[in-house]
């Protein structure tokens, strides 16, 4: 009686030890996994920066260009309208009435101004190779049509940063996908007893986080 409460009272014996061998694969699978989820969460966190970088650039891209668009027709405008009184001031000379002609002269705009005295320089009444007016003189030069072509070549600049923004964020997005492939492999070599699978496990395992990270490390790093 004695000996079955003893015997049911008894130590139970210790789990078997592990060999060495044994210890480095798990010690080998711990290390895979922990960098490869380290390098995961800083793709992925580059990733998210590299998007937002791009979708402000395109933002600012856009805005851009529909500065440039009013400007365009803000230069649109005036350009009629410094068409108009031209056609009033010549139209007023042709009937003699010089006191019409300066009545219009006088209204010219500045940028107008500086175009036709250029103009008149070239002797259009008798020179055929004067333009036909002087909206086609080179001096003729809108300061707005000037700020569109600026903003325009602005916007392009933005788009373009946007496009190598997002080119950047695939890359790294692509490395997270590496990264899970090494995850499975590691995780899944701890499954097999059979030694040469695991070797072959964790072999690819570390050949994906090495390529990941040689990819990874070679991107641009920003800071949002």
């Amino acid at each position: 009686m004695s000996d079955d409460v003893d015997g049911a009272q008894a130590t139970p014996p210790d789990p078997p030890r592990l060999s060495t061998r044994e210890k480095r694969f798990e010690l080998t699978a711990v290390i895979l996994l922990a960098i490869t989820a380290l390098a995961t969460a800083w793709s992925g966190y580059q990733a998210s920066l590299w998007d937002g970088l791009q979708s402000s650039s395109y933002t600012q891209a856009s805005a851009a260009r529909t500065d440039a668009a009013q400007l365009r027709t803000e230069a649109n405008q005036y350009r009629i309208a410094d068409l108009t009184v031209f056609q009033a001031h010549v139209n007023a000379l042709l009937a003699g009435d010089q006191e019409g002609a300066d009545f219009y002269s006088e209204r010219f705009r500045d940028e107008f101004a500086v175009a036709y005295e250029a103009w008149l320089a070239l002797d259009p009444l008798t020179n055929p190779d004067a333009p036909a007016t002087p909206l086609a003189m080179p001096e003729y030069q809108l300061a707005s049509e000037q700020s569109a072509t600026e903003l325009e070549a602005k916007a392009d600049r933005l788009f373009a940063a946007g496009e190598d923004a997002n080119a950047v964020s695939d890359v790294y997005t692509l490395t997270t996908l590496l990264f899970a492939v090494v995850l499975f492999f590691t995780a899944v070599s701890e499954r097999f007893e059979y030694e040469r699978v695991r070797v072959a496990l964790l072999a690819l395992g570390a050949i994906g986080l090495v390529s990941g990270l040689s990819v990874a490390l070679a991107q641009p790093i920003t800071a949002g």
